[in-house]
């Protein structure tokens, strides 16, 4: 009676959309977009379809899961939530956490390696924790849809049960990689690109994290998924390494596998009580443990047959030991066997991840002990340094003020230069009819205005030396012919000058602007492109980099400095969370504005929210309503959600906030509270009216 319970609904459905089935192949559409017709039938009837191989069951599973378990609208499209608590995932525990944030410097590090490929890739990279909540983006997501940024942004809720079927929020439901493409997905707003997600274990085999890619081609799926299956090995890899302290570490090879590759390796760590402390998961297939339960926890000797003695013994010779498999009959497993030193200090979560209850750090751990050291820009200074020494042309990419004059200043002091000058130029900030005479120079009374004696130009001025060229994607077409010519002949010849003038300049160039882009467009020379590219060198964007808030706290101490504040200043907590989820446009040169601006307007030693500049507020999640209001009030949020208030606050709960304070502020003046919102008066009594609201002191909301 049960079963047929269940499955009389599927069958009703199943006799339904056969006949939607036998229409889509009347007008031509059957084999065509066989997942758009089933959605199309799902948004028309509100029911998943059943029983009918016209979706993949993982499709089909999903569907049914959104409708049935998490009574989601069909048919609709509505972006992911922002969760003001963490609350929801109260299984992730600390350690969870901490490596989720290994996981992010890890992946970032790897994504800055291979920036250039991204770009040409045109996808965004996201990490989100095990619940499936974003904690650090590889990109704003604005190349990909005009409505990217609401989609991808930190904290923005991707599990399945608030944004529908997904290639992240799936799979951290189901704990394995899946990917949907095109109309697979159950939310409409993510009808026109390709998800993919997968699952990042720890050493104890828990989920620690979800790495997940979105691309505009709805066609990629199966090939984001393959990509993140390869990098998902290279990050439980590194991950296992870095976690792998105070121990030993041993690399599994079967007999017949001695000669395989590092993927084809299996790991185990062995803690200095000699249990068993972490295994991937193919040192579980090798060993025939079948899950981490089985070992985990263990003693080695006895489970594994190996000891300490044995252990420390292979370690100081650089010899092999045996292991003992659980299954196939003892079957015996070879293991290089390295020592692993202690762990300084634990990791630290500093790309969002933060206690349950909390919606985001209250600050940096140790962000303001020791010496500053930037990584991100160490790194690409290095590849500067040797690629300058080959006299290899660099070109520096990046949004705008993420520090691309900075790293040249920090280039030139530190290469074989460093004696010569160093001259820049802005090649959007000269006239057109300027930037000529700038760069090459003109000989005297050669044009109207000109000087008397001439003017030499930066070439000649940078000679034996570096130049600068920022902003070279605003080069007119006709300059960079003849700036072609000097960077292939060493030659610069002035203007009014029939002799030229041989220089030796290493040029560095910079641009916010994608060349290639440009390139097919026919706006920039292809071989001018080729010729400063010999290496691009990326720098990320503020959002992207997982150590954001140790930077902040490192900017915020020089601009107290340059101020000349000798007493201690410090920010509240809940500003710490603004910063954290903040998208940041301008990247470091807005920081510095925003960290400046607090310290003076500060009427204290504890900035609060209430410092912060209006238009840096507004900013944050500016393409939903409400979310300049919802910074002022995280203290009361953070609150109620420590007091247990269960309610979850969507985009209507947020523009329902966003309106209540704009009448709060103008003391109820209907038209001066539209103007604060953007909106008109007659919208704005069309929004009171919906959320109960009055235009007197006493606003309140309708429950």
């Amino acid at each position: 009676m049960s079963d047929f319970i269940v499955r009389q609904p599927c069958l009703e459905r199943e006799g339904a959309f056969a006949g939607a089935l036998c229409s889509a192949e009347a007008t031509g559409l059957y084999g065509v977009d066989r997942p758009g017709v089933a959605w199309d039938w799902m948004k028309q009837t509100g029911q998943a379809p059943c029983g009918v191989d016209w979706v993949r069951p993982l499709v089909a599973d999903a569907w049914m899961r959104c409708v049935e378990d998490h009574a989601l609208p069909t048919g609709l499209d509505f972006p992911p939530r922002q969760r003001q608590s963490d609350g929801f995932v109260p299984e992730i525990d600390a350690p969870s956490r901490a490596a989720s944030g290994a996981v992010a410097s890890h992946l970032s590090a790897m994504i800055y390696d291979l920036g250039s490929l991204l770009d040409d890739a045109d996808v965004t990279l996201l990490l989100a924790d095990a619940a499936g909540r974003v904690i650090h983006l590889l990109d704003s997501g604005r190349r990909i849809w005009a409505g990217g940024m609401q989609m991808a942004r930190i904290g923005a809720d991707w599990r399945e049960a608030s944004l529908g079927a997904n290639g992240v929020g799936t799979a951290a439901l189901l704990r394995e990689p899946v990917a949907f493409a095109g109309k697979e997905h159950f939310n409409a707003a993510l009808h026109r690109c390709a998800t993919a997600g997968c699952p990042i274990s720890g050493p104890d085999g828990g989920i620690v994290a979800i790495v997940g890619v979105i691309c505009d081609r709805p066609d990629a799926a199966r090939l984001l998924l393959g990509f993140l299956k390869v990098a998902r090995r290279l990050l439980e890899a590194s991950l296992f390494e870095r976690m792998s302290c105070d121990g030993f570490l041993l690399r599994l090879r079967c007999g017949d596998e001695a000669g395989g590759g590092p993927l084809s390796a299996g790991r185990l760590f062995i803690a200095q009580n000699g249990r068993v402390c972490g295994a991937d998961r193919d040192a579980l297939d090798i060993l025939g443990a079948g899950d981490a339960a089985a070992i985990l926890g263990k003693d080695a000797a006895a489970t594994i047959g190996v000891d300490l003695a044995a252990l420390n013994a292979a370690s100081d010779a650089a010899d092999i030991v045996t292991l003992v498999a659980r299954g196939g009959g003892g079957r015996a497993v070879a293991a290089e066997v390295h020592r692993t030193a202690k762990r300084r200090s634990a990791p630290t979560v500093s790309s969002g991840a933060s206690p349950a209850g909390e919606g985001a750090p209250r600050h940096p751990a140790n962000a303001f002990d020791g010496a500053w050291s930037d990584s991100v820009l160490d790194s690409a200074l290095r590849k500067a340094t040797g690629l300058q020494e080959r006299n290899i042309s660099i070109l520096i990419t990046g949004e705008s003020g993420v520090g691309k004059d900075h790293l040249v200043r920090r280039l030139h002091a530190s290469g074989p230069r460093k004696d010569r000058p160093l001259v820049a130029i802005n090649c959007a900030a000269i006239p057109r009819e300027l930037i000529e005479s700038e760069l090459f120079g003109y000989e005297g009374g050669s044009f109207t205005g000109a000087r008397a004696k001439g003017k030499a130009g930066k070439f000649v001025e940078a000679d034996k030396g570096i130049l600068f060229l920022d902003e070279i994607g605003d080069m007119a077409l006709d300059l960079q012919a003849t700036l072609l010519r000097v960077l292939d002949s060493s030659e610069v010849t002035p203007i009014g000058s029939s002799k030229p003038i041989r220089v030796d300049v290493r040029v560095v160039a910079a641009t916010n602007r994608s060349l290639q882009e440009m390139v097919q467009k026919g706006a920039f020379r292809r071989d001018l492109y080729y010729r400063l590219n010999g290496v691009q060198l990326r720098l990320p964007s503020l959002r992207e980099r997982p150590d954001r808030l140790r930077l902040l706290a490192h900017l915020f101490r020089l601009e107290q400095e340059a101020l000349g504040v000798t007493e201690t200043m410090c920010f509240e907590d809940d500003v710490w969370r603004v910063f954290d989820r903040h998208p940041w446009p301008g990247n470091i040169r807005e920081a510095r504005n925003v960290l400046r601006s607090s310290i003076a307007v500060a009427r204290g030693k504890l900035i609060a929210i209430d410092d912060l500049p209006v238009d840096f507020l507004q900013e944050l999640n500016a393409d939903c309503p409400g979310a300049a209001e919802a910074c002022q009030s995280a203290s009361r949020d953070a609150q109620c959600a420590q007091q247990g208030d269960e309610t979850s606050f969507d985009l209507a709960d947020w523009e329902a906030r966003a309106v209540r304070f704009a009448l709060a502020s103008s003391n109820g003046n209907i038209a001066k509270a539209a103007r604060n919102l953007g909106i008109t008066r007659a919208t704005l009594y069309h929004k009171m009216a919906r959320f109960g609201l009055r235009s007197d002191k006493r606003i309140i909301s309708k429950r």
